[in-house]
């Protein structure tokens, strides 16, 4: 009988009270005050972003126990100096308003009721002060989607004010008492539809606070001293500099890993998480779960990917669009008008008419208004990872009639592995499969290119050598041998450009193709020497979301480089009926353009930095990384 396996006393996560045997724990943090064992992933993110209700209150270190090495993230935390040489960064402000409309409204009942009850003179003068009183409390009230604007706020008090001046001059009690009246309903009509606008734009607001949470308020940056760093505002930095983000910290800015490696979440409010590398783009907000990395910023303060997205149906963040430009401008200068109107009819017919036509103006908040839902769906977009760089984006993404995926690396993970190889020639395989990867050392970073070297590494013990390699963009790559053999590697239609029969390998090509695997062929010396079959994995969620952008309704078609049968077989499985295979990248661009010319607004779903051209071309470009 094997030996029973060691066992020790459960504990309890602390993010969700289940049970942890701490010897099999799947995620383990270590705290200043002890160990903490999890039960997943989910919860460690959870505890790191401060869900703690099962931790134990008393924890204690084991005083025997033998300290460990300082990790590195703690040795650069040690090396941290503050230095703040800018403007303290102010805080964002949100006045404690909510109960403001309530107050209004209620003010200006009571105000209508008191002038509604008798005609005398003494409560008509309560009256008047209620009603001023709620015109002062309703200019309080945010009557704009994200920052309200006191020009706009102060018009329909003012004409209140100017209302009750109109009806307090009135020579007669019984015109005094109706003037009263008139301008008790108008404050309380006031007050409800700016109570209607601030309570349906309160989550709008909490949720850009949420958005806005994410941002870290302080950066750290190498300094001039090795192995010194140094803790700044995150207003100071700009695009070029590097910053230093290790575990549980967040990304002050966006921009390209340039050194480390860690875990983080795919987007600041992302439940879920990715591996971030060299070269990969990281969103400012996102939080490191694991590891630390060293990233080169591209865009900091107001461009900010999150920053935008919050303030998106603002001033400024309007996109050019001619409609809410007139409505920003009608909002915000209308008071040049209405002022002087207002100070004229005052002066020649009297207090009353300035009223009338300033109480007329709350018709400019509701113009503002109407761009409430741009604002909401771009927050609630970003809430779930999707950006758009100004309205018209977000405003065209919503008249889309077509929508063009880019196979690989959309639909498909774009991390593609050799799943079979075929010997065809008389050549032996481990010198075929050696001189394929040398040659695709000039395509490195293209996925076909990274799988091929990496089977080569796994299964051949030696190494090639090549010269002259070239790379066919959409096609393959050509090299010669130290002895000035050839050697081809790619798809079907680069090889008879080369003038090499593939007849040999026809079947098993088929074969491969009707699997929904892509074949590539090498051939030495111009004979076909052996078929790879290239598997790239279909991502989790591929057909929901193309069953979904179906039911829009909107068409999609697959454009890809892949062999017909081998998009076709793989559509099938999703659920798509339209194919546009096989395309070299020029070829995609042109399609994208006559899906527009023919069917209208198009969208392009693609891998940013590979699919620029493509993406470029389309009236929606949505580019699954940053």
């Amino acid at each position: 009988m094997l030996p029973e396996r060691p066992r020790m006393s459960s504990s309890r996560c602390p993010a969700c009270g289940g049970p942890v045997d701490p010897l099999r724990a799947p995620r383990v943090v270590c705290m200043e005050d002890g160990v903490r064992f999890l039960c997943g992933a989910s919860c460690k993110t959870r505890f790191l972003d401060g869900e703690r209700r099962f931790e134990d209150s008393v924890r204690t270190v084991d005083s025997g126990a033998t300290p460990d090495r300082q990790s590195i993230p703690d040795l650069v935390r040690e090396a941290t100096l503050p230095r703040y040489t800018g403007r303290e960064e102010r805080a964002e402000h949100h006045p404690a308003r909510r109960y403001d409309p309530l107050i209004a409204t209620g003010v200006g009942v009571v105000a209508l009721a008191l002038a509604l009850s008798t005609a005398s003179r003494e409560i008509g003068w309560l009256s008047a002060f209620l009603v001023l009183l709620s015109a002062a409390v309703s200019a309080r009230i945010p009557i704009r989607p994200l920052r309200a604007t006191r020009s706009m706020r102060i018009v329909a008090p003012l004409g209140l004010g100017f209302a009750v001046l109109g009806a307090v001059l009135a020579p007669q009690a019984e015109a005094q008492r109706w003037a009263l009246i008139g301008a008790a309903l108008a404050a309380v009509n006031v007050s409800l539809r700016n109570s209607v606008h601030a309570s349906l734009l309160g989550p709008v607001r909490a949720l850009r606070r949420e958005l806005r949470s994410t941002l870290p308020r302080t950066a750290r940056i190498p300094a001039q001293e090795r192995s010194v760093y140094e803790e700044v505002r995150s207003g100071e930095l700009r695009p070029g500099d590097l910053v230093v983000v290790l575990e549980a910290e967040r990304a002050p800015a966006d921009g390209v890993v340039e050194e480390g490696a860690a875990l983080g979440l795919r987007y600041p409010k992302a439940s879920s998480s990715m591996q971030y590398a060299k070269g990969d783009f990281i969103l400012a907000g996102t939080r490191i779960l694991e590891g630390a990395i060293t990233v080169r910023i591209r865009r900091s303060g107001d461009a900010r990917a999150v920053v935008r997205a919050t303030e998106l149906g603002d001033r400024g963040h309007r996109g050019g669009n001619w409609a809410s430009l007139l409505r920003l401008a009608l909002t915000q200068w209308s008071w040049l008008l209405l002022g002087p109107a207002a100070l004229a009819l005052s002066i020649l017919v009297g207090p009353t008419a300035a009223g009338a036509c300033l109480l007329g103006a709350p018709i400019l908040a509701l113009l503002a208004s109407l761009d409430a839902p741009l604002s909401a769906g771009a927050l609630g977009a970003a809430r779930r990872g999707m950006l758009f760089g100004d309205a018209v984006a977000l405003r065209d993404a919503g008249r889309i009639d077509t929508a063009a995926i880019l196979l690989r690396g959309a639909l498909t993970a774009g991390e593609p592995s050799v799943q079979q190889v075929s010997s065809l020639g008389a050549m032996r395989l481990e010198r075929v499969l050696a001189l394929a990867a040398a040659a695709e050392s000039v395509a490195a970073s293209h996925p076909v290119a990274r799988a091929i070297r990496r089977h080569a590494d796994e299964h051949v013990s030696g190494s090639a050598t090549v010269r002259k390699e070239k790379l066919l963009a959409g096609l393959g790559v050509t090299a010669t041998t130290s002895h000035g053999i050839p050697v081809v590697v790619g798809r079907r239609q680069l090889l008879l450009d080369e003038g090499i029969s593939v007849a040999t390998a026809d079947q098993e090509a088929q074969r491969i193709e009707n699997e929904g695997l892509t074949p590539i062929f090498v051939a030495i010396d111009g004979t076909l020497e052996a078929l790879l079959a290239i598997l790239d994995p279909i991502h989790v969620g591929a057909r929901d979301a193309i069953q979904r952008i179906s039911d829009l309704p909107c068409d999609v078609v697959i454009l890809s480089g892949d062999d017909r049968r081998t998009v076709e077989r793989i559509a099938a499985n999703l659920g798509a009926s339209r194919v546009k295979a096989p395309l070299l990248p020029h070829e995609r661009v042109a399609e994208v353009v006559e899906l527009r010319e023919t069917n209208g607004p198009v969208a392009v779903v693609g891998r940013g930095g590979e699919d620029d051209a493509v993406l470029a071309a389309a009236d929606v470009p949505i580019s699954l990384r940053p």
